[in-house]
C-alpha cells in the first residue's frame, strides 16, 4: 500500500509540473473544497464515453488507443451520445475508415447537433498523430489515449473509456487538476 501511495505522489508531481503552464485559472482551496464533490462526479462521468446512433450505416472496430486501432466502417447516423471532453447531446456523424493497427485512412466529421457537442471534422492517412488539434489533450475534441469499440449495421453504438481520465480522476481526490476541468465559481455566472 506504501508503494501505491508513493508512485501516486510521484505521478502527482510529475504531472503537475508538467501541466502547470497549461492551466489558465489560478487555484482556489476554497473553491476547490466546495465543488469536490460535485467535481469528483464530473470526473468519474469522464471516465467513459458511449454513443448509439441510427442510420445506414455499417462498422466494426476494436480500439487500444488510436494507433493501435483495428476495424472498418462507411455511414451516416444519427447520435445521442456522451463523449470525451463533456460532449453530450446529438449530433449527425459522417464517416468513412479502415485501419490496421499502425495503419490506417479516415475522413470523420460530427455535423450539425446540440450546442454541447463540438463540430468538426478530421481527415487523416496513416498513423493518428496525437499532437495534432483533434486530439489537444485540453481542448480536443477526440481522445487518442481511448480503449473500447464500436459495432453497428444501421443501428451503431460504441464504447470507450478514457485512461486519461481515469487518472485525473485519482488526482482529483488530492485536488490536482490534470485537465484543468474542474467547476470554478465562474462557471455558474
Amino acid at each position: 500500500m506504501k508503494k501505491f501511495f508513493l508512485i501516486l505522489a510521484v505521478a502527482a508531481t510529475a504531472f503537475t509540473g508538467a501541466f502547470a503552464a497549461n492551466q489558465e485559472r489560478e487555484f482556489n482551496i476554497g473553491e476547490a473544497v466546495a465543488l469536490y464533490l460535485p467535481n469528483r462526479i464530473l470526473d468519474l462521468l469522464d471516465c467513459f464515453s458511449v454513443s448509439l446512433g441510427i442510420g445506414p450505416t455499417v462498422e466494426g472496430r476494436l480500439m487500444f488507443t488510436r494507433a493501435c486501432d483495428v476495424g472498418g466502417g462507411i455511414g451516416y447516423s444519427c447520435k445521442a451520445t456522451k463523449e470525451y471532453g463533456r460532449q453530450i447531446g446529438v449530433g449527425i456523424e459522417e464517416f468513412w475508415y479502415w485501419s490496421c493497427v499502425f495503419v490506417g485512412e479516415e475522413s470523420y466529421s460530427m455535423n450539425e447537433g446540440s450546442a454541447w457537442v463540438k463540430k468538426y471534422q478530421e481527415d487523416r492517412l496513416g498513423v493518428p498523430d496525437f499532437r495534432t488539434r483533434t486530439y489537444d489533450f485540453f481542448e480536443g475534441q477526440r481522445d487518442y489515449w481511448a480503449i473500447g469499440g464500436a459495432l453497428g449495421l444501421g443501428i451503431d453504438g460504441s464504447v470507450y473509456i478514457h485512461p486519461v481520465e481515469w487518472v485525473d480522476l485519482a488526482l482529483g481526490f488530492f485536488l490536482i487538476d490534470l485537465r484543468n476541468d474542474d467547476l470554478i465559481f465562474d462557471d455558474f455566472r
